[in-house]
């Protein structure tokens, strides 16, 4: 499995991690209009502000930020934090694997493979 995900060491804060993303791997070559920080929020089919309290609720997640710019959660290094990376990594690898085969495959009433096509909005 790729990763996409990996925590970085904070330069700000002693032993506290971001949460970062290798965005050449992904296959936006023009990027996107918007902000790859709620992509962690969107592949939990969570609002950025609901998936900021889930990791201070669950992984002990400080956040920080002001202003108008995006809060941004800093993490410890734990293994309960490393699932959640892994799991953000498969979610984005199965995302990225619908866009380049949307399909669904079964069985139909005789037993022969049928394919459905996913309709992504």
């Amino acid at each position: 499995m790729k990763e996409y995900f990996f925590l970085e060491e904070s330069p700000y804060y002693e032993k506290k991690y971001t949460l970062r993303l290798k965005i050449d791997e992904l296959p936006f070559p023009n990027g996107t209009s918007g902000s790859y920080g709620v992509l962690m929020a969107r592949l939990l089919n969570l609002s950025y502000i609901d998936a900021l309290r889930y990791v201070r609720d669950r992984l002990g997640a400080d956040l920080m930020g002001k202003g108008h710019t995006y809060i941004v959660p800093y993490f410890e290094n734990t293994p309960v934090v490393q699932q959640f990376v892994k799991l953000l990594n498969r979610r984005l690898q199965y995302a990225l694997d619908l866009l380049k085969d949307p399909y669904i495959y079964t069985r139909d009433e005789n037993n022969r493979v049928a394919r459905k096509e996913i309709e992504i909005k």
